[in-house]
């Protein structure tokens, strides 16, 4: 009797198993991917109990980078099929969102890891894969003109950031004429800055590897000149710029030879120095110091300031130049080292530095070691006076 129970119930299990609609599966498959090949497949869904997925089946392709690329993934589909996809892998911090084929998605994958692209859902497939040699490069501008600030250039390129940030060089031709950074600000998308140093061209390169090259014009078209009355030298010519024309906006303070930029510094003041060939023009911003009057307002600028004027001892005068002042230009300064009471009696020595800024404009500062002058020579104090 117990024997006959147990297979009734049995059989009422079994049977109550088939009245249950149920779909069939498909096993997971795996398969090396090589790329640059086309590949077909199918997939399902899995088990299915009245119409619900219980279980999810998938084709998976494996394979392993040896360089470092952007990789493009196409993912077509059968009309009545549906079909998602992702990338991701299991030796590497990486795993992209699902797609929903039909439908393509470029990835940067560095070399020696391995990855997997895995199709699922149901129906059937096409997957075709490629290597993209390079990004292609674009320039929003391909030339400008930079004044005293720095200027901002946007690019824009095709694939990926990742691969761009490997594999983008930039570099200027000239960096004694203006210096260049750059960033990735979007995924295919940066810019880059360009900092004048001195007045000049300079060809800014953008180069992709396994890709194109473009370049950027940039005429750094204001800087600073720095001289003392009585000099004769030959004015900064821009880098780059092949016999420009030369005038001065000042002749009474400081005269230039047309073709050959030699000039003759006359009088302290400020003058403007225009370099033109063709139809740029570059300004240089000139100054001429004159170290004597800048001497007696130094020695004036002290006896307004000191305790008791009457006590006032110059011990020290040189003239010289400094490279503190504008980022390594040379700036003529007068340094005066002087001693004066203070309140209780006491002598107390100081020093006091004079220059002139670019728009000539006097300037007075303390605490300079004297051993930061260039070129320095002694005056004597009652010159000053």
């Amino acid at each position: 009797m117990k024997r006959i129970t147990s297979i009734v119930l049995s059989l009422a299990i079994v049977v109550g198993l088939f009245l249950v609609p149920v779909t069939a599966h498909a096993e997971n498959k795996t398969f090396q991917l090589k790329i640059g090949e086309t590949y077909t497949g199918e997939v399902d869904e899995g088990i299915s109990m009245y119409g619900i997925s219980m279980t999810s089946y998938t084709d998976t392709y494996t394979f392993t980078m040896n360089e470092s690329a952007n990789i493009g993934f196409m993912v077509a589909k059968d009309d009545n099929a549906s079909i998602s996809w992702r990338v991701r892998s299991s030796d590497y911090d990486i795993s992209y969102s699902s797609q929903s084929a039909p439908s393509t998605g470029i990835y940067y994958l560095p070399k020696g890891k391995t990855y997997s692209l895995i199709l699922s859902g149901n129906g059937k497939y096409g997957v075709r894969t490629q290597k993209l040699e390079g990004d292609k490069l674009k320039l929003n501008s391909k030339s400008g003109k930079l004044a005293e600030a720095k200027k901002t250039v946007g690019f824009t390129f095709t694939g990926t950031s990742g691969y761009a940030k490997d594999n983008l060089s930039v570099k200027s031709s000239k960096t004694k004429v203006a210096t260049v950074e750059y960033q990735i600000t979007g995924e295919n998308s940066g810019t880059f800055t360009i900092t004048p140093k001195n007045v000049g061209k300079t060809t800014i390169t953008l180069k992709m590897k396994g890709g194109n090259t473009v370049k950027y014009t940039a005429n750094v078209t204001k800087g600073y000149w720095f001289v003392v009355k009585g000099s004769k030298a030959k004015a900064p010519k821009p880098a780059g710029v092949k016999s420009p024309t030369w005038k001065s906006s000042k002749k009474k303070v400081l005269t230039v030879n047309k073709k050959t930029g030699k000039v003759k510094a006359k009088k302290g003041g400020r003058t403007v120095l225009t370099a033109k060939k063709g139809k740029t023009s570059y300004d240089i911003n000139t100054v001429v110091t004159d170290y004597i009057k800048l001497g007696k307002k130094a020695y004036k600028q002290i006896k307004n300031t000191v305790n008791n004027p009457e006590k006032l001892k110059i011990y020290n005068v040189y003239r010289g130049y400094s490279k503190l002042i504008y980022d390594g230009v040379k700036v003529p300064v007068i340094h005066v080292d002087y001693g004066s009471t203070n309140e209780n009696g006491a002598m107390v020595r100081s020093k006091i530095n004079a220059y002139y800024d670019d728009v000539y404009e006097i300037h007075y500062t303390s605490g300079w070691n004297i051993d930061t002058i260039i070129g320095k020579k002694k005056i004597k104090a009652s010159k000053i006076k």
